[in-house]
């Protein structure tokens, strides 16, 4: 192959090539600058001389098939006629005294993101102090950078939908709150805690986020957040997640069976137990076999038959209900229907229903859910587990806001 179409192919377009050589697993690649002068770069006249060349710079490039590839510049010296200053030739690919080509750091982060800075290094052979001081440096101006496309997204969006929700640093003890823009599929902002007076304070000191006008906002049925929103954004429709609500209709199913169960054989109380799960799931949705076994586990019990019976109705009015009028009607028999079946567990939860009943049925406005939130939260306790949390809280952040909008990343 000629010279000239390896430059090329390596994308050094300053650079000829002289020979290359083989050592062990790395291709070393001896290079020559195409020009035959520099200008100065005090006075930028080209009436300079060459000194000679004192040493060679061994600096490394991209991999090239399976193997490392370094490139053996001269250093040149050189000297202005007209100023008198003395330089070294200054090559575009490479930063003065750096030991990487600009190409090879900008490749680094790929190979953190989704993966950790110890593995980044072993994969590319790197140093890992060098990995990670590339990839902070990197993150610092993309995360902002980033930040900013998913804002200018979300204010020029047409009927803006935003979804909120907290997700753990520890379990039980430290939440942060996440905001995300559902129909641009993105993650605005990590807004630390999630009670209410946290939530004002943060917004006080970040009035970027109060410029949003969002048509609706999903969440769960943490009064705090309804609050908030009503305060934040009072035009808003306020849904609530359809996947919280159901939760509350499978546990009180859950209560019913747990209760019937242990009225039965030993041997029908342990296949109930086992296959419980198969009561929760969409009737739809089931196997043949699972569809038998469901429907021996309601043989069992007449009130296990109607709880799952008002489950069913429940997802077949989420799905079914064609306008939100048509929704409000519906939603007040599937109330009528669960007040006919007397078990404190069911009264329970269409007290909760009742309460929220707006809000439930604003989801036939939109028909917006926080799944994809729930997958980010998902990306998110990933993430924690792979650095066994990261203590600073600028690059967690910084960190996650990269890993849930990677389709935005420059790299």
């Amino acid at each position: 192959m000629h010279s000239h179409f390896t430059s090329i192919l390596f994308d050094l377009k300053e650079l000829t090539i002289s020979h290359v050589e083989k050592e062990h697993d790395a291709f070393l690649i001896h290079v020559q600058p195409t020009q035959d002068l520099q200008p100065c770069p005090q006075c930028q006249r080209t009436e300079v001389i060459r000194k000679g060349i004192p040493y060679q710079r061994k600096v490394r490039h991209l991999p090239a098939f399976g193997h490392r590839v370094f490139l053996l510049f001269p250093a040149i010296r050189m000297m202005c006629k007209h100023c008198e200053a003395s330089f070294v030739w200054h090559y575009e690919c490479v930063a003065p005294g750096k030991r990487y080509t600009k190409s090879f750091e900008a490749s680094l982060p790929s190979h953190v993101i989704g993966a950790t800075v110890t593995h980044a290094a072993k994969q590319t052979q790197t140093p890992a102090t060098t990995v990670e001081r590339v990839f902070k440096q990197w993150m610092e101006k993309e995360s902002v950078q980033v930040q900013a496309t998913c804002k200018e997204q979300a204010e020029q969006s047409h009927q803006l939908v935003l979804g909120i929700d907290d997700f753990a640093i520890r379990k039980g003890h430290t939440y942060n709150t996440g905001l995300h823009d559902l129909r641009g599929r993105t993650i605005l902002d990590v807004i630390p805690g999630r009670t209410l007076e946290e939530l004002r304070t943060y917004y006080q000191e970040n009035p970027l986020w109060t410029d949003l006008r969002p048509t609706a906002v999903v969440m769960d049925l943490a009064k705090g957040y309804h609050t908030f929103i009503k305060e934040v954004y009072p035009s808003a429709i306020r849904i609530a997640d359809r996947f919280h609500v159901n939760r509350y209709v499978t546990e009180a199913l859950q209560l019913v069976r747990k209760q019937v169960q242990k009225d039965l054989t030993p041997r029908a109380r342990q296949q109930l137990k086992q296959n419980h799960r198969l009561l929760g799931k969409r009737n739809d949705q089931l196997s043949e076999k699972e569809a038998q076994l469901v429907h021996q586990f309601l043989q069992y019990s007449e009130i296990l038959r109607a709880v799952y019976e008002w489950k069913e109705a429940f997802i077949t009015w989420y799905d079914c209900s064609a306008s939100h009028t048509l929704a409000e009607l519906g939603f007040v028999r599937w109330l009528s229907q669960g007040e006919q079946i007397e078990h404190p567990a069911v009264q329970e939860c269409l007290k909760t229903m009742k309460n929220w009943q707006e809000e439930i049925c604003n989801y036939h406005h939109l028909r917006f859910t926080n799944a994809a939130v729930e997958g980010r939260n998902n990306k998110i306790k990933a993430l924690q587990r792979r650095h066994y949390f990261t203590r600073n809280p600028k690059h967690y952040k910084q960190r996650i806001l990269l890993e849930c909008n990677e389709e935005l990343l420059s790299y």
